[in-house]
């Protein structure tokens, strides 16, 4: 074989070798980036539905607990009609009716959540079996609020009311407000509130657990699916609670952050009634901690050990100027004790 024949041959081979090495790189890097793409999709829609789904379990586990403590959720028995909330201030939603308000906005956030993904889940791939699992659970969700005469195109809506367009984000509390204060947008969030009216009187009990039931088994799918921790668990385990044994203190109750604090109860363990809203008790006069001994009163000084003639003394006594010490007594010469006498002699 000439060296031209060569030459070509390895010329060949190389430009081959190289063709090879670009279209499987190229090939990678879509994959890689197509992989990227979807992973970003599903966390943007999965991850939002997942904690907005661990927010209305939580939210409604405290309604159903306090039921069964009490047959009733005070701190949401704040309206007999939804239409009361025609003309209430912002005064109102963020003070007495903060509970049942906030409530509401999260039943409407949740329902934006479901909406979105239903609409997109074509463009969603999920894993295995999950493209048909969560259809499933989505619409088991939404059958359980059906139950619940919030039916499938009321909650629809709703959810539309709790985006803001073009943005496209969810609707803060505030703004929410602002809605079920008109009368003409609070009318398609009725059929929430009446509910938690409702259910805050102790009724419509074994429809509220239909809807604990579908959220639990929609929030344990999308924790696997995301392959992340137990999100109810962890989200009741974020509220702080009550020490064992303690009573509530001055400030428990609504508040911010807390706004259903008002439902605690005795607590018989860390994981006594999860999810109950319990606010840590103050002790009135809390006990310092060790630390150095604060500076002597300037007329008081510390009692000295008591003498072997001396009984014990233990109240501290006035520190007042002795004065000048006493001679030794007259008639005392160099060598005798002060109150000794001269000796005597023989």
């Amino acid at each position: 074989m000439d060296a031209l024949s060569v030459t070509l041959i390895s010329a060949v081979t190389s430009g081959a070798i190289s063709l090879t090495l670009a279209w499987v790189s190229g090939r990678q890097q879509r994959r890689d980036s197509e992989r990227v793409q979807r992973e970003t999709r599903t966390m943007a829609y999965l991850n939002p539905l997942r904690w907005h789904t661990a927010e209305v379990h939580h939210r409604l586990s405290l309604y159903a607990t306090s039921v069964d403590r009490d047959g009733c959720y005070p701190p949401a028995q704040v309206l007999a009609d939804p239409r009361e909330m025609e003309g209430k201030g912002a005064d109102w939603f963020a003070g007495k009716g903060v509970v049942l308000g906030s409530s509401v906005w999260m039943t409407a956030c949740l329902f934006a959540q479901m909406t979105r993904t239903r609409h997109d889940l074509p463009f969603l791939r999920l894993a295995g079996n999950d493209d048909t699992r969560l259809p499933g659970l989505l619409q088991k969700v939404h059958a359980a609020f059906a139950a619940c005469e919030i039916y499938y195109a009321t909650q629809s809506s709703i959810g539309t009311d709790a985006l803001l367009e073009p943005e496209g984000r969810l609707r803060s509390y505030r703004e929410f407000c602002d809605l079920l204060a008109e009368p003409d947008r609070r009318v398609w969030a009725d059929p929430v509130t009446w509910f938690l009216i409702a259910v805050a009187h102790g009724e419509r009990r074994p429809a509220l657990q239909r809807v604990l039931d579908a959220l639990s088994e929609l929030s344990a799918f999308l924790d696997d699916s995301l392959a992340g921790g137990a999100s109810l668990r962890a989200r009741h385990g974020a509220e702080i609670h009550r020490p064992r044994g303690g009573s509530p203190g001055p400030g428990a109750g609504a508040g911010a952050g807390g706004d259903l604090d008002a439902t605690a109860g005795a607590s018989s363990g860390p994981d006594a009634g999860v999810g109950r809203g319990r606010v840590p008790s103050l002790s009135p006069h809390p006990i310092p901690a060790p630390g150095p001994d604060p500076s002597p009163d300037p007329v008081l000084r510390p009692i000295p050990a008591p003498g072997p003639n001396s009984g014990p003394d233990p109240v501290p006594r006035p520190n007042p100027d002795p004065g000048p010490r006493p001679g030794p007594e007259p008639g005392a010469g160099p060598g005798l004790d002060a109150g000794q006498g001269p000796d005597p002699g023989p």
